[in-house]
């Protein structure tokens, strides 16, 4: 109802308080991607990680398999050093024994053989000396006398040319034989010097084995 006192300029009265705006319609917002491309999308995202996933497993074991060859290559390494000095200390090992047993045989065989050796040394040299005027051969003690019949044998008229030299210096079947220009000699001692050399040259013998072995012989 109006009220009478009451004069109406607009057609509001702004004693009213103003009505709510009307609620405005929704806005309606079409879909961009259909169902079929959410789960394609889900799809390509899991094949990606997936694919990640295997690209870093095939990383990690790579790099593994790269270390492990390292380390194996390494051990290998070692290995072939170990191997290389056991074999080197074997061949040492046997070598030593070797020698220990022939140097403890060599004077044995020489004082067995020796004379034999020395008869066969004047028999090869005494003949090509038949033209010099005087001849000495220094002999052990021992072996003076065969040695004696053995260069009466050979040659009786050579035998009157030659001065034989009993004396201790010389080892049981060692024999040197001289003349005015010349000299020949069978030493066991150096028989057994040059053994060492052909051992030493092969890397079989050391500076130590050399005196020790020298040792046993002398």
């Amino acid at each position: 109802m109006n009220n009478p006192g009451r004069v109406m300029f607009f057609d509001e009265d702004f004693d009213q308080p103003a009505a709510p705006p009307a609620p405005a319609e929704p806005q309606i917002i079409e879909p961009v991607f259909s169902l079929a491309d959410l789960d394609a999308a889900r799809a390509q995202a899991a094949e990606t990680s997936r694919t990640r996933a295997l690209d870093e497993a095939a990383a990690s074991a790579k790099a593994a398999a790269a270390e492990a060859l390292r380390a194996i290559a390494a051990s290998l390494v070692v290995a072939r050093e170990d191997a290389a000095q056991i074999a080197e200390q074997s061949a040492e090992a046997v070598t030593r024994l070797l020698l220990d047993c022939f140097a403890t045989a060599f004077p044995a065989l020489s004082a067995r053989h020796g004379p034999r050796e020395a008869a066969a040394v004047l028999n090869c040299i005494l003949p090509v000396l038949h033209h010099e005027p005087t001849i000495a051969v220094r002999v052990n003690p021992h072996e003076a006398a065969n040695l004696g019949a053995e260069i009466l044998a050979l040659d009786p008229d050579l035998a009157d040319r030659i001065r034989l030299v009993p004396t201790d210096a010389m080892a049981p079947g060692d024999v040197r034989v001289t003349w005015e220009n010349g000299s020949a000699v069978r030493d066991a001692k150096a028989i057994w010097t040059q053994i060492e050399d052909v051992l030493a040259q092969a890397g079989l013998l050391s500076a130590k084995q050399t005196i020790r072995e020298h040792a046993l012989v002398d």
